[in-house]
């Protein structure tokens, strides 16, 4: 062989190899998220936003946002410096923040204050929206523009961030797709889920368990029919640090779109509260209660609890209640 010969194959040899190194990662397996070691409080911390006091609903909403985390051991107990925090609302209809059909768009800027105030590198924030322009639900939300004002990245799904992920121990699920925002370990030190609290027409309520649904990909349509366990899958594979259930305002009918003022509850007597935790299960537990439900009542907050994934007695380690 000469030796241009020999130098022609050598780079070939080696781009070629270059190239398998390059496929090889793109499909390598990447770490998936894990729950983030906290020293947060295990219990429920409900604040409960009274009446008078001369405040605007956003200044409320904030200093009941803030109460509550400090009665569950400080925000700086969960986000250390430099991390990456994904807070993912609910955003999913064309609705404006009076039909509580979104999650509440002063909680999640005052989660977002909170999280930058603790040293957070960044703070994204987004949702899987059931709309067919997910721009509009989340300008007509309000949320966009009061994340961008609390100084998060507000980011859209992207379906080239879709992976399949093997669900273990699935019940009726084996595998499903997630986007790689909420799931890798690369992409999130700190998930927050903030859901609203809301009737819904197919699993008879939705709150922080049903909100992962927004989290995945694929024929979300098809998670519809027998529900309750494909809830309970789906979040045996997304890894929430904190769970913070908006039921400043809670619809009470015609969920999940709602649409009617008549069916929101506004009251101090029924709604009016934000509660925190960091087990989802007794979050959602306690939930039920406020549309005058027990949690077994709700089949996917019991799927959840016999998968291992929280408790249905939401008293277990402990519910404080504040009033703000």
């Amino acid at each position: 062989m000469s030796r241009r010969t020999f130098l022609k194959t050598a780079v070939g040899a080696g781009v070629c190899l270059y190239g398998l190194n390059y496929l090889s990662s793109l499909h390598r397996p990447r770490p998936l998220k894990t729950l983030k070691d906290t020293r947060l409080r295990k219990g429920l911390v409900v604040a409960h936003g009274g009446q008078g006091g001369g405040r605007t609903e956003e200044e409320t909403v904030r200093e009941m946002t803030k109460r509550a985390l400090e009665a569950l051991g400080g925000i700086d107990k969960l986000i250390s410096r430099g991390d990456r925090v994904v807070i993912k609302p609910n955003l999913s209809w064309n609705r404006a923040p009076e039909f509580a059909a979104n999650t509440n768009p002063f909680l999640v800027a005052a989660l977002i204050e909170l999280a930058r105030g603790a040293g957070a590198a960044r703070v994204k924030v987004l949702d899987n929206t059931c709309s067919s322009n997910p721009a509009t639900s989340y300008e007509i939300s309000g949320v966009a523009r009061a994340a961008r004002k609390a100084g998060a990245e507000v980011c859209f799904i992207q379906p080239s961030r879709l992976r399949e992920v093997t669900i273990p121990g699935g019940k009726a699920l084996s595998s499903w797709a997630f986007f790689d925002d909420f799931i890798l370990k690369e992409e999130v030190d700190v998930l927050i889920n903030v859901p609203v609290a809301k009737h819904h027409s197919t699993s008879r309520l939705t709150m922080a368990l049903k909100n992962v649904m927004g989290m995945v990909g694929w024929d979300r349509g098809a998670l519809h029919k027998d529900i309750h366990p494909k809830i309970s899958d789906l979040n045996r594979v997304v890894k929430v640090d904190l769970t913070v259930l908006d039921a400043y305002r809670v619809l009470r009918d015609h969920g999940p779109t709602g649409g009617r003022l008549e069916d929101v509850d506004n009251s101090p007597e029924g709604a009016r509260q934000i509660v925190v935790g960091r087990d989802p299960v007794a979050v959602d537990a306690y939930g039920a209660t406020l549309f005058g439900l027990q949690a077994g009542d709700i089949g996917f907050i019991r799927e959840a609890h016999e998968a291992g994934l929280g408790e249905m007695d939401y008293g277990l380690y402990g519910l404080e209640e504040i009033t703000v």
